[in-house]
C-alpha cells in the first residue's frame, strides 16, 4: 500500500491554501498522508496534537524523531518546494536515500510554482532523472496542474 509523506515549508510563510489543497487532494485519491498536519491552519499545533504533546513540549527533537519515523514508512514523498526550507531539503534527501539504508524505498516528487522558481532551491531543481532515478522535479502554473502531476506520480 502506498503511503505519502507530504513535505512543505511550515515556518517560512508558505501559501497555506496550497498546502491544504494538495494534502486534501492526495487524501481524496485514497492515499494516507502521514504528515497531513503540513496542510493545517496551524501545522505546529496540529503536529504536536498528533504526537499527543502540547505546543510547549513540541521540541526540535520531537519533530525530527516523528518526521523520520513517518519518512521510514513512506513509499512516496511529495514535496512542495516553492518556499525555502532546510527541513524540506532534508526530507527530500532522506526520502531519496533511505532505500540504500535498508529502509522502504521511496519515490520523490518535488513541485514548485513556476512564478517562484527563484525560491525553489537549484540544488533540488537540478536533480535530473539520469542521476537521481527516484526523484522527479516539476514546475506548475496553477493548483490544478500540480494536482494532475501528483495524480500521475501516485498512479505510476
Amino acid at each position: 500500500m502506498k503511503k505519502v509523506y507530504f513535505a512543505g515549508s511550515i515556518r517560512n510563510d508558505p501559501d497555506r491554501n496550497t498546502m491544504k489543497e494538495l494534502v486534501r487532494f492526495i487524501k481524496s485519491l485514497g492515499y494516507p498522508v502521514l504528515t497531513e498536519h503540513v496542510g493545517a491552519d496551524d501545522p505546529i499545533e496540529s503536529h504536536a496534537k498528533k504526537l499527543g504533546i502540547t505546543k510547549e513540549e513540541h521540541t526540535a527533537e520531537a519533530i525530527e524523531r516523528s518526521d523520520i519515523e513517518w519518512l521510514d514508512q513512506a513509499t512516496h514523498v511529495v514535496a512542495e518546494i516553492s518556499w525555502e526550507s532546510t527541513g524540506v531539503g532534508r526530507e527530500i534527501e532522506y526520502g531519496r536515500m533511505k532505500g540504500r539504508f535498508g529502509k522502504i524505498s521511496a519515490e520523490v516528487l518535488c513541485l514548485y510554482r513556476e512564478d517562484r522558481e527563484f525560491f525553489a532551491s537549484p540544488m533540488i531543481r537540478g536533480m535530473t532523472p539520469d542521476r537521481y532515478p527516484n526523484v522527479r522535479v516539476s514546475a506548475y502554473k496553477n493548483l490544478e496542474e500540480a494536482k494532475e502531476m501528483i495524480r500521475n506520480f501516485l498512479s505510476d
